[in-house]
């Protein structure tokens, strides 16, 4: 009885180490993607909210309206007949990649941001070499600002991380990037940028901890009146992630 007794012990004891394993096993993973990149967002002119509408929308998205339009950036803009002019060349793109580690390279998640036919709202402060038709070439610079919900297997109860499954509460990354003026009269600036994630915070991705990175937003700023994209105060939404439908 006594050998019985024992062997059943033991077995309780090793089917609740198992059952404590399997427990900790589903609590230290979170659902997530076979894959998610990369990820390619075209860029729209940014407006801004309306907050007291003169018009309705036509059915069925029958909401309030405000006209006419209000551009959320008072010194960039890009090229449209009936509107301050130019032809329409714009075709901006926000394009995230996940880069593996490959020796002796880090992982990285590349960014790349194209915005082109950039011009200057005539009655703003960042005009450059004007065109044949349409406004000047815009002069300042661009500001993006990436907020990231980062969940992942690199957290612990201490500093420093550990295997902990866990959502990171939300940081906002920002850097800002000159235009370069296209030396053409029939279109405007080009900003454009290629850099990675990690060039900002080295050692921010990592290999094996089954990241998900969300991304809350992505607006892409003006310079503001002094075209300086660091002194933010004066800064305004110039492009967000969208579709245009003609």
């Amino acid at each position: 009885m006594g050998l019985r007794f024992t062997r059943f012990s033991t077995l309780c004891g090793a089917l609740a180490m198992a059952c404590l394993l399997t427990a900790t096993s589903a609590q230290a993973t979170h659902p997530r993607p076979k894959s998610a990149s990369p990820i390619k967002m075209s860029l729209v002119p940014a407006y801004n909210q309306c907050a007291a509408p003169n018009r309705t929308h036509g059915p069925p998205l029958a909401f309030g309206s405000c006209n006419p339009p209000a551009p959320a950036s008072a010194q960039a803009t890009v090229g449209t007949p009936d509107s301050f002019g130019g032809a329409a060349n714009s075709a901006g793109h926000l394009r995230l990649t996940y880069a593996p580690e490959i020796a002796p390279y880090d992982p990285h998640i590349l960014i790349d941001i194209l915005l082109n036919d950039v011009r200057c709202v005539p009655t703003g402060a960042r005009c450059g070499a004007a065109n044949a038709s349409g406004p000047s070439d815009y002069s300042g610079e661009m500001r993006f600002s990436f907020t990231f919900r980062l969940t992942d297997h690199f957290n612990g109860t201490a500093p420093g991380g550990g295997t902990d499954t866990a959502t990171v509460q939300d940081f906002t990354i920002e850097h800002s990037w000159p235009c370069m003026q296209s030396g053409s009269t029939s279109t405007g600036s080009t900003c454009g940028l290629d850099t990675s994630l990690n060039t900002f915070i080295p050692g921010a991705v990592r290999d094996g901890k089954r990241a998900t990175w969300g991304l809350a937003g992505a607006p892409i700023d003006d310079g503001g009146a002094d075209g300086d994209g660091d002194t933010t105060d004066d800064n305004a939404v110039f492009m967000r992630p969208g579709v245009f439908i003609p």
